[in-house]
């Protein structure tokens, strides 16, 4: 078999393992077992320009004044010839510095090396070693590092070997840097899945904290409202009716925080069940229907020709459509919030259809865009004051929906002055849901 061909064979060879190297030590090891026994190397050492990964919120480091040397990785390298490069300058007197400079690689017997770099050089022959080379790591068109070679004999540089040594010797820097990246990354993903259970668990008890002293309030104000009823004004009636109103918007605000804190941390759970979900949806709007008497409007139910029953969680369902009605009442003012529930044309079909519409002014087409991103509230009109609310509603809808193996859209009515909310929901929901 021809060099031409043992180089080929031994670059698809390498290709393969190292494109599965998930840790540094596992890329290094393999460099060392394969790659360098294809040179006949003994020693590599891969070098970034700056810290690597890079710092959290710092884009990687490119060659200029600011720019150092620091060494990611080494395999069969003396610690003197590698501690040499740790954090120094472009402008040092090292081979590395200058190939981070220029971009071109250097090959070179000790004795060259000792001439052009006699720090270095003096070390590398100290360890054993009679021949380098040093070589650019490029990654999207922009030099990222450097990788040096040792070999303890004086190979044949010709125009081919220089050739296989630099896409060698890039193949195996790239897989080292994508292995740190690798674990970067897992670590990284493992601080945030931390914090976002922290914080969940944060805000249950800061929660708790305030449900507390809020329900007290809320139950204090009711009884004291119930007892004065006889020898009260209407004006300190209205009072305590204020009182108990706005302690329930209270408790709504702080279900919404601690919802979406629970969706984001990923340890909200589904319940499954099997329900009918008309008696769900009519519960749902039993729970609105004050709300919508005081805003003299009304909640109308449209239920599909005989039951529909599927597995799903009722506590989330239901959360979903009082956010909806919550939703509707708040923002038409006027008219009938119309909720209906629609059976699937076909069998195939694995998903029913709630919808809740209303007969207000209805979406732009921008808000339409907006509507469930978290804290988003509709515009309002000059000199109008803003709706109460957390500006979660839609957005914790959405995520349960999804949670549940459904979706939930706003439909785009055209010319009707009315908003349409879309809820679906699988007869048979994900089986990674289950078991939770």
């Amino acid at each position: 078999m021809s060099a031409a061909s043992l180089r080929l064979r031994a670059l698809s060879t390498l290709s393969g393992s190292l494109t599965d190297a998930l840790t540094p030590e596992i890329a290094a090891n393999l460099i060392e077992r394969q790659a360098l026994t294809a040179l006949g190397a003994t020693g590599a050492v891969v070098v970034t320009l700056g810290h690597f990964p890079p710092l959290p919120g710092q884009p990687p480091a490119r060659p200029g004044p600011a720019a150092r040397l620091h060494v990611v990785h080494s395999v069969g390298v003396d610690a003197e010839v590698s501690d040499m490069l740790e954090w120094r300058t472009l402008d040092s007197p090292l081979p590395f510095a200058q190939v981070a400079r220029t971009g071109e690689p250097l090959f070179f017997d000790v004795d060259e090396a000792e001439r052009q770099f006699p720090e270095w050089g003096a070390s590398l022959r100290r360890a054993g070693g009679q021949a380098a080379a040093v070589v650019p790591v490029w990654a999207n068109g922009e030099l990222r590092g450097v990788l040096g070679l040792t070999w303890p004999h004086v190979p044949v540089f010709d125009e081919d070997e220089r050739a296989f040594v630099t896409t060698l010797g890039i193949m195996c820097a790239q897989a080292i840097m994508r292995a740190h990246l690798k674990v970067a990354e897992r670590e990284a993903r493992e601080r945030a899945e931390k914090a976002n259970r922290d914080k969940a668990e944060f805000v249950a008890n800061v929660s708790h904290e305030l449900r507390s002293p809020i329900s007290a309030v809320m139950n204090y104000a009711e009884v004291i409202a119930r007892g004065a009823q006889d020898g009260s004004t209407d004006a300190s009636q209205h009072r305590l009716n204020r009182m108990h109103s706005s302690g329930r918007h209270l408790m709504s605000l702080i279900d919404d925080l601690l919802a979406q804190a629970r969706i984001d941390s990923g340890v909200d759970q589904v319940r499954l069940e099997r329900v009918n979900l008309g008696e769900v949806l009519k519960e749902a709007i039993a729970m609105t229907r004050p709300l919508a008497e005081q805003a003299g409007m009304d909640v109308v139910f449209t239920p599909a020709p005989g039951a529909v029953v599927l597995q799903t969680d009722p506590g989330k369902v239901t959360r979903i459509v009082v956010n909806l009605i919550t939703n509707a009442i708040k923002y038409a003012h006027r008219g009938v919030v119309h909720v209906a529930l629609e059976r699937p044309d076909a069998p195939s079909l694995a998903h029913v259809r709630v919808t809740v519409q209303d007969e207000g002014d209805g979406l732009a087409p921008a808000d339409r865009e907006h509507c469930f991103e978290p804290f988003w509230r509709k515009s309002a009109l000059v000199g109008e004051r803003p709706q109460p609310g957390s500006g979660l509603g839609l957005s914790i809808s959405r995520q349960l929906a999804r949670l549940l193996g459904g979706d939930l859209i706003v439909e785009d009515t055209g010319p009707l002055p009315s908003t349409t909310f879309i809820l679906t929901l699988p007869f048979i929901p994900p089986a990674t849901r289950s078991g939770a």
